[in-house]
């Protein structure tokens, strides 16, 4: 995990000033993989309605 929302924020232009978690992978297919993994789908489940997520996966530069 690179970065992960903490307790001070300062948003600019659109200013959303959400939580934010960042994580690298080795690869954009090992990301699209987790992202896909019953693991995940299982938590994304047990969240209650109402929860709003916004998941990116974006290959690096390197």
């Amino acid at each position: 995990m690179l970065a992960r929302g903490g307790g001070r924020v300062v948003a600019h232009e659109a200013g959303i000033a959400e939580r934010v978690v960042l994580i690298e992978f080795d690869s954009f297919e090992q990301a699209t993989a987790a992202y896909e993994s019953a693991a995940y789908q299982k938590a994304l489940a047990a969240l209650p309605d109402g929860f709003e997520r916004d998941f990116r996966i974006i290959e690096g530069i390197g």
